[in-house]
C-alpha cells in the first residue's frame, strides 16, 4: 500500500484519512487550521498508532497526496505540493476542474501525476467532527485527467474506501456536477430564503416535502461560494434553464393553464425516474410502510430489531416527527411486493401500522 498524506482536514480529508487508517495504510495529514488538526486527533483512532502521524509537518515521503482544501486556494496548494512530494500523485478532491486547470502551472498538467478526484460524497455539515470512515462507501469518485499509471493508483486507493470510479473529460465533469450537484444546492438555498420573513405559524405547519427540499440549505456558506464562481459557466445555462421553467409556471397558474402546469410535473416524473437506483441499475421502485414509534430512546432500535426478525432487507428509512406529539411516523421502504408481508409482520409484534403507500 502506499503512504497517503492529507492536505486539508475538514469533512471529505478526515474521512479520507479514517477510511484509508482502517484499510491499513500509513496516513500522514496537515491543516492550516490548528483547531482542525486538533479535532482530527481527538477522534481517537490516533490511539491505533505506534506513531501519530497527524502534525504539523508533512510526511515528503508520501506516494499518494489527497488535495482536500477549498476551490479557490486548490491550485496554488496543488502547484506547491508538486514540488514538495517529488513523484507523488496528487489527488485533487474539488467538485470544479476548469477553472482550477487553467490556474496550474503547465508542468503540472503534463507531468500525468496531477488529477481530479472528486467524490460524490458529503454532507451539508462540515468539519473534522463530522467525518466518517465510511463516507465514501458505494459512492462514485470521478477522475479526471492523469497518467494510465497514475489511474491505476487512485483506483487502487479509492477501490480500497469503497468507492466506485468513473472517468470524465474536465468540461464533461464540470457540465455533470452543474446539473446534479451545484444548481440543487442554490435552489434549495433559494426556496430556503422564503422562510426568513415567513410567518412562524405557516412554518408550524411544514412537512417532511420542505424539509427534504431545503435540507442542503445548511450548507456552508464560503465553501459553497468559493465552489460556485469556479463553474459558474455551467451552472448559468443550467440555472437560466430552471428559471425559464419556473417563469413559465407562473404564467400557467395565473392563466389556469392547467395543460402547461401538468407538462412539468409529468416531466418531473420523467426526470426523477432517469436517475440510476441501487448499485448503478435502472430506477429503483419501492413500497413503504408507515409505522408510528414513541420518541424515545430504544423505540427505533426495537422495530428494526422487529423487520430483522421478519428477514425482509429495508432499502430505505425517513422519519418524520409529529407536531406537538412525543411520536414519529417512521417509512420503511422495501422492493415492490414485499410491502405486504412487512406491514402484517410487523402488526402481529404489536407495533402500530399506519397503512402501505
Amino acid at each position: 500500500m502506499p503512504s497517503v498524506h492529507i492536505i486539508g482536514c475538514g469533512l471529505i480529508g478526515t474521512s479520507i484519512a479514517l477510511s484509508l487508517w482502517k484499510s491499513g495504510y500509513k496516513v500522514s495529514a496537515e491543516d492550516i487550521n490548528a483547531d482542525h488538526v486538533a479535532q482530527a486527533r481527538d477522534l481517537g483512532v490516533l490511539a491505533t498508532l505506534s506513531e501519530p502521524q497527524w502534525g504539523e509537518t508533512s510526511d515528503q515521503r508520501a506516494e499518494v497526496v489527497f488535495v482536500c482544501v477549498p476551490p479557490g486556494v486548490a491550485a496554488e496548494t496543488i502547484n506547491i505540493a508538486f514540488g514538495k512530494f517529488d513523484g507523488a500523485l496528487i489527488l485533487d478532491v474539488s467538485s470544479v476542474r476548469g477553472s482550477i486547470i487553467d490556474e496550474l502551472d503547465r508542468e503540472l498538467t503534463d507531468s500525468g501525476r496531477v488529477m481530479g478526484a472528486h467524490p460524490m460524497a458529503g454532507s451539508e455539515v462540515s468539519g473534522p467532527r463530522s467525518a466518517r470512515a465510511d463516507l465514501f462507501q458505494d459512492r462514485i469518485w470521478v477522475l479526471t485527467q492523469g497518467s494510465e499509471a497514475s489511474q491505476v493508483t487512485a483506483e487502487m486507493v479509492i477501490t480500497d474506501m469503497g468507492g466506485a470510479l468513473v472517468t470524465m473529460e474536465p468540461g464533461d465533469h464540470d457540465r455533470a456536477v452543474a446539473l446534479v450537484s451545484h444548481v440543487p444546492q442554490l435552489v434549495s438555498s433559494a426556496l430556503a430564503a422564503q422562510l426568513i420573513n415567513a410567518e412562524q405559524s405557516d412554518l408550524e405547519i411544514s412537512g417532511s416535502g420542505l424539509g427534504d427540499t431545503i435540507r442542503i440549505a445548511g450548507s456552508d456558506p464560503n465553501l459553497w461560494s468559493d465552489i460556485l464562481q469556479g463553474n459558474a459557466t455551467e451552472i448559468s445555462r443550467v440555472l437560466r434553464q430552471v428559471s425559464n421553467e419556473l417563469a413559465e409556471l407562473s404564467t400557467a397558474l395565473e392563466d389556469k393553464n392547467r395543460v402547461r402546469i401538468e407538462q412539468t410535473l409529468r416531466a418531473g416524473n420523467e426526470g426523477r425516474a432517469r436517475i440510476p437506483g441501487k448499485h448503478g441499475s435502472g430506477t429503483n421502485r419501492f413500497e413503504s410502510v408507515n409505522v408510528m414509534i414513541s420518541d424515545q430512546p430504544g423505540a427505533l432500535a426495537e422495530l428494526f430489531a422487529g423487520v430483522g426478525v421478519l428477514d425482509i432487507n429495508l432499502e430505505d428509512v425517513r422519519i418524520e416527527h409529529v407536531m406537538g406529539r412525543p411520536s414519529g411516523i417512521v417509512q420503511l421502504f422495501v422492493p415492490i411486493g414485499e410491502s405486504e408481508e412487512l406491514e402484517s409482520g410487523l402488526y402481529q409484534r404489536g407495533f402500530d401500522t399506519r397503512g402501505r403507500q
